[in-house]
């Protein structure tokens, strides 16, 4: 099924938690892509409130080219056999379901995390040429430990979950969602990286990789890419000093990772570019909403400010 180059499609997921920053997260998303025809927003829902859910709605209906559709994550919630060390929340997992949650008439649809802003047109993101892959998404920085979990070798690459421009028609061809449910019961229902491991296990050699500004994670903030190399090893070093310094400079979705700073939700966050999600958050019907409180430990904060601010 070809994709409509007017018409982009995008899903988000979250629980209640998580409701008003996908609300500001979307208001970026629409407001920076006036000009596609139309645009349909699916928001996942794992028990949001009734009033975040009317706030969700009048955040999309001020734009006139955009229509929100919610779907009910309690549907696939069974077929998630998991055995988790410590709570987490599950929307992240619905990711995974997308072949049964949208209609056979999408072709194509980019994903996306609440903890982003988006600051430029993805147009040109939208029309990439996938080359028969599955996705397309950015590459992370994560160490060998974490890879071998998840059947990859050193060398190869490992993508950030957060965006992920999906090919509908391969995703359903290959029978991705099954080989999902498969790796995860095959490691016992703990995945490293949860939901992200499970994908990078079953798609290595089967994703494209974008460049850094459509996923632009915090931690390009808190090291160059000497001190990323330094920190994460010599397979680290697959993004560039331009690339990297192009994408700081025209950054198309910023993702705000928790590395080495909060979330600019959270009072103490350092991320220079925390004040365009308050720009976002105060267009919705959450505007004037108070920062969270740092609930982190005395350790984890002193961890942090070590690697932002002592040379390493």
């Amino acid at each position: 099924m070809a994709y409509s180059r007017d018409c982009l499609e995008v899903i988000f997921s979250s629980d209640d938690n998580y409701a008003r920053h996908m609300g500001a997260a979307a208001y970026s998303l629409l407001d920076r892509n006036r000009d596609f025809g139309h645009i349909n927003v699916y928001m996942i829902d794992n028990k949001i409130s009734p009033e975040n859910r009317a706030r969700l709605e009048k955040t999309v209906s001020a734009f006139p080219n955009a229509s929100l559709i919610f779907i009910d994550f309690a549907a696939w919630l069974d077929k998630l056999k998991l055995d988790l060390a410590w709570p987490i929340s599950l929307s992240s997992y619905a990711r995974l379901f997308v072949r049964g949650m949208l209609p056979d008439t999408v072709g194509r649809v980019l994903y996306m995390d609440c903890d982003m802003i988006v600051c430029d047109s993805l147009r040109a993101l939208w029309e990439t040429d996938l080359g028969g892959c599955v996705l397309g998404a950015v590459q992370d920085f994560v160490n060998d430990a974490t890879k071998a979990a998840v059947g990859l070798a050193p060398e190869e690459p490992y993508f950030n979950a957060g965006m992920l421009l999906i090919d509908m028609d391969e995703w359903r061809r290959q029978g991705v969602e099954d080989d999902c449910l498969a790796f995860i019961e095959a490691h016992q229902g703990n995945v490293t990286h949860h939901d992200q491991g499970v994908l990078n296990g079953v798609l290595h050699g089967k994703r494209m990789i974008l460049p850094a500004r459509y996923n632009l994670m915090t931690i390009h903030y808190v090291f160059n890419r000497r001190k990323l190399i330094r920190y994460f090893g010599d397979h680290a070093a697959f993004y560039t000093e331009q690339e990297i310094g192009e994408a700081k400079d025209t950054p198309a979705v910023l993702h705000y990772t928790p590395s080495f700073t909060s979330r600019p939700w959270v009072k103490s966050c350092r991320h220079p570019k925390r004040q365009l999600y308050w720009d976002a958050l105060a267009a919705t019907p959450w505007q004037g909403h108070a920062p969270d409180a740092d609930t982190s430990r005395w350790y984890v904060r002193l961890i942090n400010w070590r690697y932002r601010c002592l040379p390493y």
